[in-house]
């Protein structure tokens, strides 16, 4: 039954979507949908692991899947709410299966990223763009559980609206999930990878400083970053090429 369905799933999504819509099958959708969650994340984590290799390797592959859960586990409930409320009241075990299914089509689509990421990284493929890489595929999963998540909805007044505020809910609640997990690859310039960083703010506060760094603009001026994470240079922020603690761009 669990292949069935997850044949169903890479197959013909829309039929996932009608059956967790019309309330039927939604016990042996949850399980095959949290199997396929639990094998192509955990393949692809491992793979996002495997560019610092060692450890890295199995915390990477425990804490993708791990992200993916505890995000479902908190933004199934706002589903069911923001259903309701829009108009679209479904049986919570229906919406706890279609989110389900829609995590474990993106989950699929993961595991098929996960052998072109592997090569690439094999081959030589940098930090930055392993990164780049391993978010274009997440984008790409996104977008597949987006078309389950859409159909399972239904046509109607406020299909779109409940599809975005469902997905607005999933994004805040699974950047902050990963956040808290991280790290995934592991920075080149770490002697050690912890199994989790120590608490640096938010993802929203992450987000804005990405934005900042991108820019040139580093908040925090004792610790630009490591000359070693960039091979091919960066914006270094002081003119001089030397920092408020005395040291250069060369000796850091």
């Amino acid at each position: 039954m669990s292949a069935a369905v997850i044949s169903r799933l890479l197959r013909a999504p829309s039929d996932i979507a009608a059956s967790c819509r019309e309330d039927r099958d939604t016990r042996a959708i949850a399980l095959a949908s949290l199997g396929a969650i639990a094998l192509g994340s955990a393949v692809f984590g491992g793979v996002i692991g495997s560019f610092r290799g060692g450890e890295q390797i199995l915390y990477a592959a425990i804490k993708v899947p791990l992200a993916m859960l505890i995000t479902l586990a908190l933004s199934a409930p706002a589903l069911h709410a923001l259903a309701a409320v829009l108009g679209r009241p479904r049986p919570m075990r229906s919406v706890i299966a279609l989110a389900l299914a829609s995590a474990g089509r993106s989950s699929l689509v993961l595991l098929a990223f996960a052998p072109v990421l592997w090569l690439l990284i094999d081959l030589g493929l940098g930090y930055h763009a392993s990164s780049v890489v391993a978010w274009l595929a997440y984008a790409v999963a996104g977008l597949a559980a987006l078309g389950v998540l859409v159909r399972g909805i239904g046509a109607g007044p406020g299909r779109l609206l409940t599809a975005v505020a469902f997905m607005a809910v999933f994004f805040a609640v699974g950047g902050q999930a990963a956040w808290i997990l991280r790290p995934y690859l592991g920075r080149p310039s770490e002697k050690t990878v912890p199994f989790l960083r120590a608490r640096e703010g938010s993802f929203s506060d992450a987000l804005v400083r990405s934005f900042r760094s991108a820019l040139g603009i580093y908040d925090d001026h004792g610790h630009p970053p490591d000359p070693s994470d960039y091979p091919y240079g960066y914006p270094y922020p002081y003119e001089d090429g030397a920092a408020p603690d005395g040291l250069t761009e060369g000796s850091r």
